[in-house]
């Protein structure tokens, strides 16, 4: 009888843990439509809360501004991941400049995120030469951790990193590195994207002054 009653319990016991490991499995979020990062809703409402980031100054004298991510939202957007001393980096970056350059005047902007130390004065110092070098004049902030965090390959951190957004602030397209490949599929997915704009609607970058120090 003891045997029977410590099978009954074990029984019982796997039948419980059985139940609450189906119960956790249902409440946990899905990858699906719904689970794609999206950009902040301008008006404070969605699961994505806003995210601020600083700007790299234009100036040595001039003052850090910020740009909110829900800003760009309703524009087709491509934030841009990067490091100054990055070999790839500097091989991908003309072709940024080149997207933006095509594409601003149809509602398409484009928001480059250094990872480079905004505290260390030699990594500002070569980032603003990078930036000089390249001629971006598309604007160009420090990443956080968060924006990592919600719109990073979760697997991979690595850069150049590109995540593009259409209109309605999901993600489209996300690719690490750069080839002859990709620049064909960001000009493509872009004009997908821009497509899909009211006609007319043509969305201005966050300002930023022309000239570098």
């Amino acid at each position: 009888m003891r045997n029977k009653s410590r099978i009954g319990t074990v029984v019982n016991c796997v039948w419980l843990s059985l139940c609450l490991a189906l119960a956790v499995m249902a409440a946990a979020p899905r990858t699906g439509s719904a689970d794609i990062p999206e950009l902040p809703m301008a008006d404070g409402s969605g699961d994505t809360p806003e995210l601020i980031v600083d700007l790299v100054p234009a100036a040595a004298t001039a003052k850090a501004g910020k740009v909110k991510l829900s800003s760009l939202r309703g524009k087709v957007v491509l934030l841009d991941m990067f490091r100054s001393t990055c070999a790839h980096c500097e091989h991908h970056a003309p072709h940024i400049v080149e997207l933006y350059k095509n594409y601003r005047q149809r509602g398409f902007t484009v928001l480059g995120l250094a990872t480079d130390d905004k505290n260390d004065p030699t990594a500002v110092k070569g980032l603003k030469s990078f930036l000089a070098k390249h001629k971006i004049n598309y604007p160009v902030a420090y990443v956080t951790t968060e924006v990592v965090a919600y719109y990073a390959d979760p697997k991979n951190h690595g850069v150049p990193q590109m995540v593009l957004f259409g209109a309605d602030g999901k993600m489209t397209l996300r690719k690490i590195g750069w080839g002859q490949t990709y620049d064909q599929l960001f000009r493509q997915t872009i004009e997908e994207q821009l497509a899909k704009l009211p006609a007319g609607k043509a969305a201005a970058a966050p300002a930023q002054s022309k000239s570098r120090k």
